[in-house]
């Protein structure tokens, strides 16, 4: 196989153990590890090491004045890469809550003006108490930058807060889609089995995808939902921790599954979709004791129920087999490496595993890429259009 990464981390930073409490029944945090990247040599990629360090970065995004690429950190640290050397942008380290591996610095984004305002808008779960029940909302925000280019921690002003129940399942990635326009994902509220039924209530911002405008310093709803909460765009999820657009004004959304099936769904961006979570999962019905059958396993009964009206099915979907346990998104691929181009492409948070998934005769269905080496928790580009793979013990690998 072509391409080698050799791995060094094998620890995971004291600020990512925290409170485990809300883990899913039946599913145990694997211990952080790093393997050699392997690829698939029909796709005639090579992987290696981009940078390293003692942290976990899950998000990258270009500085439309400097052109500098920005890597988001789950501790709270944004910082610049110019090439040569990281430096720091952000230290908001004492405004995140890491009482839990799935809180912190959660979402990034570029105001459509900022050349003009230097404002950021950042998504978060907030400081709090990591002793008994989760009393950290998540939270919408904006930053700024001060004099000497770094994000000023005083001049967060909140623009949202939504109560979390538990502390996974937050979600908390911004998509910006010009005009003002904001994608902001949002997890169902945590714990096992959606036990506040969120998915399936469309009152709450739980579980869903909202669209909202900012502009003036405030956030209003863009969508005219009659039935629900106005600034849900799609429900039925359970944890959209990352979304892409396409060049056909498609939304791509990869939802973690709980114990049986993994999602890749795809929707019109526009057009209103109930995704099933937590009535289904994947293409499938979900039961009360958390897996796809009566009997408290993932085999399917044959002579299951179709898809409920009102409900959407994903494109995609895999099983927890084979090492993989969590779905990590993705790009819609129409930039970076030329053998990736007009697909969606996607991972696993514990095999390592990538995918592309590409349209032929009106199916879809995924090619495997290979493994990263590690485990994937986002994806990014730089400013020359190279593809990055971001792992849980630090690592950033680059794909070309």
């Amino acid at each position: 196989m072509r391409g080698l990464l050799v791995a060094l981390i094998l620890v995971l930073s004291s600020a990512s153990s925290g409170c485990m409490s809300e883990s899913e029944e039946g599913f145990e945090w694997p211990e952080p590890a790093s393997r050699g990247c392997d690829l698939n040599p029909s796709f005639d990629l090579d992987c290696g090491l981009f940078l390293e360090a003692f942290d976990t970065p899950h998000q990258s995004l270009i500085n439309p004045v400097s052109g500098e690429l920005w890597i988001v950190y789950l501790s709270g640290y944004i910082k610049s890469w110019d090439g040569d050397n990281l430096e720091l942008v952000a230290d908001l380290s004492e405004v995140v809550n890491r009482c839990h591996v799935e809180q912190g610095l959660l979402g990034v984004a570029f105001e459509d003006d900022f050349e003009a305002n230097d404002t950021v808008l950042i998504s978060y779960v907030a400081e709090g108490s990591c002793e008994g029940p989760n009393q950290s909302n998540l939270t919408l925000a904006t930053i700024s930058v001060d004099s000497e280019g770094l994000l000023d921690p005083s001049s967060i002003s909140i623009l949202k807060e939504i109560e979390q129940p538990y502390r996974n399942h937050n979600g908390g990635y911004l998509l910006p889609l010009g005009n003002n326009q904001y994608l902001w994902g949002v997890g169902d509220g945590g714990g096992s089995n959606d036990p506040h039924q969120n998915g399936q209530n469309n009152s709450t911002p739980l579980g869903s995808i909202l669209l909202f405008e900012y502009e003036q310093g405030g956030i209003s709803p863009v969508a005219e939902n009659q039935t629900g909460n106005q600034y849900v765009l799609h429900s039925g999820l359970r944890n959209p921790w990352r979304f892409d657009i396409d060049s056909y004004d498609r939304l791509w959304i990869a939802d973690v599954g709980q114990n049986c099936y993994e999602e890749v769904n795809l929707i019109p961006l526009m057009e209103s979709a109930n995704f099933g979570w937590s009535d289904r999962e994947g293409e499938h019905r979900f039961h009360p004791n958390g897996f796809t059958n009566e009997d408290g396993t993932c085999n399917l009964d044959e002579d299951g129920p179709s898809l409920p009206a009102g409900m959407t099915d994903p494109v995609g979907s895999y099983p927890h087999e084979n090492g993989n346990c969590s779905i990590t998104g993705g790009f819609w691929m129409d930039w970076g490496p030329k053998n990736l181009r007009d697909g969606y492409l996607y991972g696993d948070f514990c095999s390592g595993s990538l995918w592309i998934m590409r349209e032929e005769s009106g199916t879809w269905s995924e090619e495997y890429v290979g493994s990263s080496g590690g485990m994937i928790v986002g994806f990014g580009e730089t400013s020359d259009g190279e593809l990055l793979v971001f792992h849980w013990t630090g690592e950033v690998v680059i794909i070309g």
